[in-house]
């Protein structure tokens, strides 16, 4: 039976695991480097070499752990393209294990199963385990580092506290946000030895445990404070971080914001996994109830066969999952998470029978949990968590009331709400487990006593029809006629995980070639822009031969004239570009010569024309940057119009450029234009 148990669990989370994984290293040719601070980071792979020494600012942006990963990968001849991705792609991928690991020590298996479900159809992890950005990897080291945190407290380990504390530099070095596992330690720590753990442990053993996590962190992350002296220190990045707090007046609305895109990033991946993780987690947990349950109520026969839980149980498990999963198509995804992670939170404290759980595992105590009830039997304990949940629930807890205050204070950045969203997974996780536990709990005093199931109340049955009508409206819609109609299928799928960014690789092309031509004369088209792509109606092969004619450098001997564009890297340009760091990479591969440029200031010394073809570029960020727009018109005269190219970026950029209710009632700024002016 334990083997069985066993199987269940290693099956569904090695499923669950390789699932994951297929979603995040599937079509990754369909990806480019496109958001602002994927150009940032990914910059190391270009501007490193070229200029020898880093990106401008790239300091303040983020360590260089991601980028120096994305070197790495960029060195093996057939991983180089897909360099910049495969940090987060591989990191997103193991945060699978790292939550079914935590959840499952914390809270027990059943809880271990139903978090690895979750995050590994997670369509918001997913999409940004996809991206060149440092978020999904520095959630991962999170994790390990509170994870590792919570057993040197639980096992009173200097050593493990040494080690949580080494993870949590390692964060520190992919992103300045790194160190928010020492004040979820911390936090939880103290509020769990104020409730109980000062029964097994004095405040100074867990102060010195504390201690090293935080001492053996900064000690990690030190040669990194050190170099940032050349920037202005750890002052100056406090200082740029700053201006990305909006305070308590913007509360209200950045967290609209940030839960209205956790809706937008749902799809039917994500609402699948909540009823494969309840129903994998609850057949795991009915199969290891096994009891005396054939028993008769005030029976001595010790001999009799011990057999599986009520049927029953089972159906109602499994009954639970699939409501869950339907009702999240009409409630979305996010939204049940976060009713079963107060549900749970409230659960595990108000009825602590994972506590107990756990008590008796310690003890190996098989005896019944209430007069009359059966016993339990060892495969009970084994799914029993391994930490004290008290200090596994007094950490999530903290850490939740901590990100829910605090991500709200900063610019509403759908990436942001990664630490919010782990602990709202392992909440949710903690409330299913404690939920199985419960009913399996009731089952045996049930059986054990001979009682019977009570008449439900007024309440109960009302519950029951709110859930009934929940699950039947979840296949309805009104449409505009206000007409009942069954759910659409645009409705059902609502992300596309697999989405292509190539947009701006093409569009990099086009802006080298039209440079070229211009710099030796040839006509430009400069009276329209170039036409629009459509990503969704074409196809990836499309797609494909599209990005390859229009980054094709050609030949370098190939002769110049009207009816043929020059090979750019032929061509003796530069090319400059004004807040478009993923733009440049890409330019930067197409063999063009080009640099980044915060200024329009591009003359010569003495105000003199440039020696040989120089051209600046700008586009969306450029606009919005703060006086941009006045120093372009004092030196206008300086620039002549080259050609407007416009581009498609990705939902998930355009999300962090505009706000996306307005994007909404302005279906046009899905189209964005890059202007390509030369320097005269």
């Amino acid at each position: 039976m334990k083997r069985t148990s066993m199987l269940i669990e290693s099956t569904a989370v090695a499923g669950f695991f390789m699932l994951g994984l297929w979603l995040r290293m599937a079509h990754l040719e369909r990806e480019a480097v496109e958001h602002f601070d994927e150009g940032i980071y990914a910059s190391v792979l270009w501007y490193d070499g070229e200029f020898n020494a880093p990106y401008p600012a790239r300091q303040f942006y983020a360590p260089p752990l991601i980028s120096t990963m994305m070197a790495f990968f960029s060195g093996i001849p057939w991983l180089a393209r897909y360099a910049p991705f495969l940090p987060s792609a591989l990191l997103g991928s193991t945060t699978i294990l790292a939550l079914w690991l935590l959840a499952r020590s914390w809270f027990g298996k059943p809880a271990g199963i139903f978090i690895s479900a979750i995050v590994a159809l997670s369509d918001f992890h997913v999409v940004y385990s996809r991206m060149a950005l440092t978020d999904v990897a520095c959630l991962f080291w999170m994790i390990m580092a509170v994870g590792l945190g919570t057993r040197a407290v639980s096992r009173q380990s200097f050593r493990t506290a040494a080690a949580a504390g080494i993870v949590c530099g390692l964060a520190w070095w992919t992103k300045y946000t790194g160190w928010l596992p020492l004040a979820i330690l911390c936090s939880g720590s103290g509020l769990w030895w104020l409730l109980q753990g000062r029964k097994s442990m004095s405040s100074i053993r867990l102060f010195g445990i504390l201690a090293t996590i935080v001492v053996v962190a900064a000690a990690v992350f030190a040669p990194w404070l050190w170099q940032l002296r050349d920037v202005g220190g750890y002052e100056a990045v406090v200082a740029t971080h700053a201006s990305y707090v909006t305070g308590w007046s913007s509360w209200t609305r950045n967290l609209s914001r940030q839960l209205t895109d956790q809706f937008l990033f749902d799809g039917l991946t994500g609402q699948l996994s909540l009823g494969l993780g309840l129903g994998f987690a609850g057949l795991l947990r009915w199969m290891s109830g096994r009891s005396t349950w054939n028993a008769a109520p005030g029976s001595s026969n010790s001999t009799i066969a011990v057999s599986f839980p009520p049927f029953s149980l089972l159906l109602r498990f499994l009954t639970a999952a699939i409501a869950l999963s339907v009702i999240s198509v009409r409630i979305r995804a996010p939204l049940m998470l976060i009713c079963l992670a107060a549900g749970g939170l409230c659960g595990i404290y108000l009825w602590p029978v994972l506590q107990r759980m756990w008590q008796r595992r310690v003890v190996n105590d098989l005896s019944p949990t209430s007069p009359g009830a059966l016993p339990l039997s060892a495969m009970d304990l084994e799914c029993a968590a391994t930490i004290d949940p008290t200090l596994g629930f007094c950490t999530t807890l903290t850490w939740f009331v901590g990100m829910l205050f605090s991500t709200p204070m900063y610019s509403p950045f759908s990436r942001l709400f990664f630490p919010l969203l782990a602990a709202v997974w392992l909440a949710a996780a903690g409330g299913i487990a404690w939920w199985l536990e419960s009913n399996l709990s009731v089952a045996r005093r049930m059986v054990g006593t001979g009682e019977t199931a009570p008449k439900r109340t007024w309440p109960q049955k009302l519950v029951f029809l709110m859930l009934t009508a929940a699950v039947i409206s979840s296949f309805l819609e009104f449409t505009d006629n206000n007409q009942l109609a069954f759910v659409s299928k645009d409705d059902l799928f609502r992300s596309s995980l697999f989405a292509d960014r190539r947009s701006i690789v093409i569009d990099a092309g086009k802006i080298a070639n039209a440079c070229a031509r211009d710099a030796l004369d040839i006509d430009v088209p400069r009276d329209t822009a170039a036409p629009t792509i459509n990503l969704n109606s074409m196809t990836p092969e499309t797609l494909a031969a599209a990005a390859q004619i229009a980054t094709d450098t050609g030949s370098q001997n190939a002769p110049v004239n009207e009816s043929e564009s020059p090979s750019p890297s032929s061509v003796k340009m530069i090319v400059y570009v004004y807040g478009e760091p993923a733009l440049l990479f890409h330019l930067n591969q197409s063999g063009v010569t080009a640099a980044p440029v915060s200024h329009l200031n591009l003359r010569d010394f003495g105000d003199r024309p440039p020696a040989i073809p120089t051209f600046v570029v700008f586009g969306p960020h450029a606009k919005r940057t703060t006086g941009f727009w006045e120093e372009l018109m004092q030196r206008s005269l300086n620039f002549r119009p080259v050609t407007k190219i416009d581009y498609s970026p990705s939902d998930v950029t355009l999300r962090d450029i505009f706000n996306p209710r307005w994007l909404r009632g302005h279906p046009e700024a899905r189209q964005q234009t890059l202007e390509v002016h030369r320097v005269e």
